[in-house]
């Protein structure tokens, strides 16, 4: 089973428009197509994000909340990793990196040209609209 951390863009896209890509990547892994992996770090940015005033009128509190918590059962979840700064152009992103080296996952799913853009392949890196076509083709296969 193809096993990503998806990024924080990825899970607020797909709780804000669940029939987009975004959203089809996070029914994928609640109908156990493909394994979500994440990190303390990663469920508290993704929380601060979705509790920020510009989503209330979109996502209330309790949702927003119980959708962190749906998250948390649905993936496989590991400790922050050790973080090495200078990783990516946004320091912010570097947990992510260093999340996807540690528990070696098969892609890091973004859509932040932070990430799409890394000169190096520092990790196998996928837009969500590929990961998604990755995921199709995959099931195709099976």
């Amino acid at each position: 089973m193809i096993r990503a951390v998806l990024d924080t863009g990825v899970l607020v896209a797909a709780a804000l428009t669940p029939g987009g890509v975004c959203g089809q990547i996070l029914h994928a892994v609640t109908d156990e197509r493909c394994t979500m992996v994440v990190c303390p770090l990663l469920l508290a940015e993704l929380e601060d994000v979705l509790l920020r005033p510009k989503f209330r009128g979109r996502l209330p509190e309790s949702a927003a909340r119980r959708y962190v918590e749906l998250l948390v059962r649905a993936a496989e979840r590991h400790p922050d990793p050790v973080v090495q700064p200078g990783a990516t152009a946004d320091p912010d992103d570097d947990y992510l990196v260093a999340l996807t080296r540690s528990v070696a996952v098969d892609y890091l799913v973004s859509g932040d040209p932070h990430l799409t853009k890394l000169e190096l392949a520092i990790v196998p890196m996928l837009t969500p609209r590929a990961f998604l076509e990755r995921l199709m083709g995959a099931a195709q296969d099976a």
